[in-house]
């Protein structure tokens, strides 16, 4: 992988949309677990809406101290609905070792996306948040000059009272 690659890859943008929470109640309809698990999950979410996290991993982000609260929370989130769809699915997937035994790996979270996706910002992406944030401190630092207080006030003698 390219330094180039591996930088988009790092920083890689969730992306909640905003109608489900803002006009369509998403936020009133799960508990806040949820939506912290959720998040947790988000985190790892691919340009299909996969995740694949170990629960050892969502324990130490969601700062649990097990990993069957993890699972708890998971199986909660999986029943949770928003418009009649699901938050995330669960695959499960499993093979057979040696033995014959089923083995069961990390489970596989498919996250709705009419909630959440991610982006990979473009250069002018960054270009225009650059040139955004120059502008907004000009703005302050002449908000700041213009509602500067001088020391001394022509009607400091009126408002001062003398005990």
């Amino acid at each position: 992988m390219s330094m180039k690659q591996k930088e988009i890859t790092e920083n890689l943008y969730l992306q909640f949309w905003r109608n489900p929470i803002f006009y369509k109640g998403l936020l009133a309809s799960v508990n806040a677990d949820q939506w912290h698990t959720f998040t947790a999950l988000a985190v790892f979410i691919n340009d299909k809406g996969e995740c694949h996290p170990s629960l050892s991993k969502l324990k130490q982000i969601l700062g649990l101290g097990s990993v069957a609260s993890v699972s708890r929370r998971i199986t909660s989130l999986a029943k949770a609905r928003f418009e009649g769809k699901p938050l995330i699915e669960i695959s499960k997937k499993k093979h057979q070792n040696k033995s014959g035994t089923n083995v069961f790996a990390n489970n596989s979270y498919q996250l709705n996306q009419e909630i959440v996706t991610i982006f990979a910002p473009h250069e002018s992406t960054l270009a225009c948040r650059e040139q955004q944030m120059s502008k907004l401190e000009e703005i302050k630092a002449k908000f700041m000059e213009s509602h500067v207080i001088s020391e001394k006030r022509d009607d400091d003698n009126l408002t001062r009272r003398s005990f």
